[in-house]
């Protein structure tokens, strides 16, 4: 076997391409986990709102033929489950981790019951209309841009904007600021007269509408279709990012990269190295053993808010 010219088969523009292609729904789910723990909740449903997401925009894009149809009924899906989460965990001071984990098991559910009653059958919906596609032919003319960047999903655009719009957010505008306070002080904001439960709502669903976009570009633009369980652990990933980047936007979205790459190259090395060599799943199963050391290592270490996860109770000021 050669070996260089398996190195060079498997790192090339093409895994570039690829892991751009698969950090795009993390990216979108790991911002929005970003945006709701820098305001004190921690919501661990982000794979359920995903799974959500992917459903319902690949249901818009069938009855109404328009993909962006799709994104926007995903994006309120997640606004939905969102509030749902958001009334449990800081209206009624749930624990955050058991109203994420009952999002994420009522979301696989559902889901797959959904699937049954419109379609009367499991499995997987119909192929859909999906969102257009980066096709520049200036572009195709730039080295390594062009191979890069063409033929990319259009959401690619704002999933590479997100970190920086949300860096600004969150560090050059004032209510960047009182969502930073909320989720390091809550009692110190409410002194200055804003209120930590109205800022952490905010945050939840903002973030839970980025997590139903994320899961809509896993069914109309990553694939044209939608089937049970498609995040496949993507959600769990991103919140694996967001411990690893401290919740902070740059590091987070490279950790999202660096994530998206690990799977990108496990799809790569099942094409390159025959299945004699090393079995497919060791492969398949890289990004989620690299998520478990991830969380090991750095779960303790991780520069998180302060206040994450506990309720803000109005009589502790």
């Amino acid at each position: 076997m050669d070996w260089l010219q398996t190195l060079k088969t498997v790192f090339s523009l093409a895994l570039i391409y690829s892991t751009l292609r698969a950090g795009i729904s993390i990216i979108f789910a790991g911002m929005g986990e970003l945006i709701t723990e820098r305001s004190g909740v921690l919501n661990i449903g982000v794979e359920g709102i995903m799974l959500m997401g992917a459903l319902v925009a690949a249901l818009g894009s069938h009855f109404t033929g328009n993909p962006w149809i799709g994104l926007l009924a995903a994006a309120l899906t997640g606004l939905v489950i969102g509030a749902i989460f958001a009334f449990i965990a800081i209206t009624l001071k749930s624990a955050h981790s058991i109203a994420g984990l009952a999002v994420f098991l009522l979301a696989v559910g559902l889901s797959g019951f959904l699937l049954q009653i419109i379609f009367k059958h499991g499995g997987n919906t119909p192929m859909v209309n999906t969102l257009p596609m980066i096709n520049s032919d200036v572009l195709a003319r730039i080295p390594i841009l062009g191979p890069i960047f063409n033929k990319q999903s259009i959401l690619v655009i704002p999933a590479l904007l997100l970190p920086i719009l949300i860096w600004f957010f969150l560090y050059r505008t004032p209510w960047g600021t009182w969502l930073r306070a909320a989720g390091e002080n809550p009692q110190a904001l409410a002194v200055v007269g804003i209120d930590p439960i109205k800022v952490r709502y905010i945050a939840t669903l903002v973030g839970a509408m980025l997590h139903g976009m994320g899961g809509a570009y896993m069914s109309i633009s990553q694939t044209s279709l939608f089937f049970e369980n498609m995040i496949v652990g993507r959600g769990f990933i991103a919140l694996a990012a967001v411990i690893f980047g401290n919740a902070k936007p740059r590091p987070v979205f490279f950790a999202c990269l660096f994530f998206a790459f690990m799977d990108a190259l496990q799809i790569s090395l099942q094409t390159a190295l025959p299945e004699t060599v090393l079995p497919r799943e060791l492969f398949m199963s890289m990004p989620y053993i690299l998520t478990l050391v991830i969380l090991a290592i750095f779960i303790k270490r991780t520069g998180g808010p302060a206040d994450i996860g506990n309720a803000y109770h109005k009589e502790a000021r």
